[in-house]
């Protein structure tokens, strides 16, 4: 009884608090009791369900211009209430099986990756970039173990797949409609990027959002309004694509496609291949007859005046230096003019000095920060996620699952792509990136479970996938 009493009076009062606190906001601005009001509501709702919470990231890895307060982004605030609730739900659910206890040598991986990361801060030359760093890095690796909670039916992984393709689909549109601010430097055409602040990022996150819609056009589980809807969001995302002129972003969707051909299967190859057809012949007839003169240039013309040459040519600088252990990490920037000086012509030095930039390649930056341990352990997570993919693509094969086959083949396909694209972007710290990483070893679990389920009989097959993971 104390107990009870102890609750309802801290209930009470937080019900007093609350409406105390909105109804001083009222007092100041009416408009901003209605915001908080309505921002209380979704900090319940994450804090009641793990996949609100994950579908709100998925979401927000595409919009990354949103306005922060204070530098406190939505996705920030987002990701924090998620691991709040995530870190509940795990003490109220101590009976369920967690990634560190089917998934040990994994996990390990990832805290030795962040713990390096933590170590590097020994040695950077900055300390509050490396910090800044460390704090990016965390939220995106817990990511992982949050998704392997939250994901836990067929449902589960095909709302979070949805909202992913929908979320590019708005910023495509919006990267159509609304031209850039920026209208681009001298001589330098002008490029979308959308929501997310940065045309490259645009055309590599856009892949992701075309691919996974492709997968659901294609696939015959879902109704044909469905199917439409998403095939119908196909050409904005290829069309916003062009429109970054991002090579990147280009041979990223190429990439993909390719893949998409090898990989669909016997049963798929037919729709994937007219799929990538149709995108490639677009892609072609924009490049070569509708792009203006100058940005087919700056298509066509490999390594002209972009400055990624010197940048990597920096970065490999920094690697023969310090191969085992890098910079420090988020020191590419702050620690590149120290290798400027050396043998070996650099023609875009303000790219080092004026206005340093990071090293726009993935893998590189992260060799040069973190030294060949650090590239080890990063390569390392993703080929267990890539691996955990296919493996889940066999499982929901042997089982005939069919809707979940295809949605499992997309995301290897879109995962292609992405780690494509990388090669030319530093993502490091990208929500979309880590969210799909995460996204591998979750799928595989839910169709580990499916298979384990209707090998126990038809009495279990009803069960929710997620409810024991195998």
């Amino acid at each position: 009884m104390p107990a009870i009493a102890t609750r309802s009076s801290a209930v009470v009062a937080a019900v007093l608090g609350t409406g105390l606190m909105l109804g001083v906001l009222a007092g100041i601005d009416a408009r901003l009791a209605v915001v908080a009001a309505l921002g209380l509501v979704f900090v319940v709702r994450i804090l009641d369900d793990l996949m609100l919470g994950v579908l709100a990231i998925g979401v927000l890895a595409f919009f990354d211009t949103l306005p922060a307060a204070g530098g406190f982004s939505p996705a920030k605030l987002v990701g924090a209430l998620l691991v709040v609730s995530w870190l509940a739900y795990v003490l109220a659910h101590r009976h369920e099986a967690t990634l560190l206890e089917r998934r040990p040598l994994f996990t390990y991986v990832l805290i030795l990756f962040l713990a390096w990361i933590a170590v590097s801060l020994a040695w950077a030359e900055s300390q509050s970039a490396g910090i800044t760093s460390l704090a990016r890095y965390a939220p995106n690796l817990l990511l992982i173990p949050v998704l392997y909670t939250a994901v836990r039916t067929d449902d589960d992984a095909i709302r979070l797949l949805g909202v992913i393709a929908a979320a590019a689909a708005m910023s495509a549109m919006v990267g159509i409609l609304i031209p850039p601010e920026d209208p681009g430097a001298i001589g330098d055409p002008s490029r979308a990027t959308s929501t997310v602040g940065d045309a490259n990022e645009l055309a590599a996150a856009l892949v992701v959002g075309l691919v996974i819609a492709g997968a659901f056009a294609i696939n015959r589980g879902f109704s044909s309004p469905a199917r439409i809807a998403f095939a119908a969001t196909i050409p904005f995302s290829l069309v916003a694509i062009l429109l970054t002129l991002s090579r990147g972003g280009l041979l990223a969707l190429g990439a993909a496609l390719a893949t998409a051909v090898v990989f669909a299967g016997r049963r798929f190859r037919g729709r994937a291949i007219a799929m990538a057809v149709v995108a490639a012949s677009v892609a072609l007839f924009y490049v070569s007859v509708a792009t203006p003169p100058a940005s087919r240039e700056r298509l066509l013309e490999v390594g002209g005046g972009t400055g990624r040459i010197d940048l990597w040519t920096v970065a490999w600088r920094m690697v023969e230096a310090h191969p085992a252990n890098g910079v420090g990490t988020g020191n590419y920037e702050s620690s590149s003019v120290h290798y400027l000086l050396q043998p070996g012509a650099i023609t875009r030095d303000d790219f080092i000095i004026t206005t340093p930039l990071v090293a726009h390649n993935t893998y590189l930056q992260v060799l040069a920060e973190l030294g060949i341990v650090g590239l080890v352990l990063f390569l390392g997570i993703v080929l267990f996620s890539v691996v955990s993919i296919l493996l889940a693509v066999r499982s929901f094969e042997r089982q005939g699952n069919e809707r979940m086959e295809i949605m499992a083949r997309g995301l290897f396909i879109a995962m292609v792509g992405l780690l494509t694209a990388i090669l030319f972007i530093s993502e490091m710290y990208s929500k979309l990136f880590w969210l799909l990483l995460a996204m591998g070893p979750a799928l595989l679990a839910v169709a580990r479970s499916r298979e384990a389920a209707s090998r126990a009989g038809p009495a279990d097959a009803h069960r929710a996938p997620g409810a024991v993971r195998p």
